[in-house]
């Protein structure tokens, strides 16, 4: 168009037309701008079509992701609250069932201690009372050498047992009591068994006197 003007313009003024030069550089200016158009357009199509497929494959998951969040965040809520009320009753159920198998495990341990306690009495209660027999039987086998002396030694005994009795018909409970009273009926047999073979010795020794040894 501006060469087209000019040329008229041309027209005008002089009453012809511009040399044949002057047409070709206005041609060839036309021709150079219609090319950089025409690659401009090009350049920008081949953008375009580069930008599709980013769009489609990167671009729009990321886009989804983003307008879908604050639905699944209120999707995550609420399937939270549903599962609330459930998560607090099975904290609870698991505290309640550590908690008692805690405690059964020291009910084991004591039962253990107190069964270790209780064997170590009954093994030395069974001694006590093996000796205990001996020495009776000692006693009873020097009666027609001093029957008065062996009479009150006996007597002494019986009291002694008897006080003893209580304490030993109370041993199986005292075996779920503390180790204070389990101490207390181990003693009492100990003392026993020396009051016993303390009266073993004096019937013996009196014996040896009436004899003259």
């Amino acid at each position: 168009m501006a060469a087209l003007s000019h040329r008229l313009g041309a027209l005008v003024h002089h009453g012809t037309e511009p040399e044949v030069g002057a047409d070709t550089t206005v041609l060839r200016s036309v021709s150079s701008g219609r090319e950089g158009s025409r690659s401009t357009r090009i350049g920008r199509a081949v953008v375009v079509l580069a930008l599709i497929p980013l769009g489609t494959f990167y671009l729009g998951p990321r886009i989804y992701d983003l307008t879908a969040t604050p639905g699944r965040l209120q999707q995550s809520v609420e399937a939270a609250d549903r599962y609330n009320p459930s998560l607090t009753r099975l904290v609870e159920h698991e505290r309640v069932t550590v908690s008692a198998f805690a405690a059964l495990d020291r009910v084991r341990e004591c039962l253990t201690d107190v069964l270790g306690m209780g064997e170590a009495v009954s093994v030395e209660l069974s001694t006590l009372v093996g000796t205990i027999s001996v020495d009776l039987q000692e006693i009873l086998d020097h009666t027609g050498v001093d029957v008065a002396v062996l009479v009150g030694s006996l007597e002494s005994l019986s009291t002694r047992v008897g006080a003893l009795q209580a304490p030993a018909n109370g041993a199986a409970t005292a075996l779920s009591d503390n180790r204070a009273t389990m101490s207390a009926i181990l003693d009492d047999v100990r003392v026993t068994a020396g009051q016993v073979h303390d009266t073993r010795l004096s019937v013996e020794s009196a014996a040896a006197d009436l004899s003259g040894r």
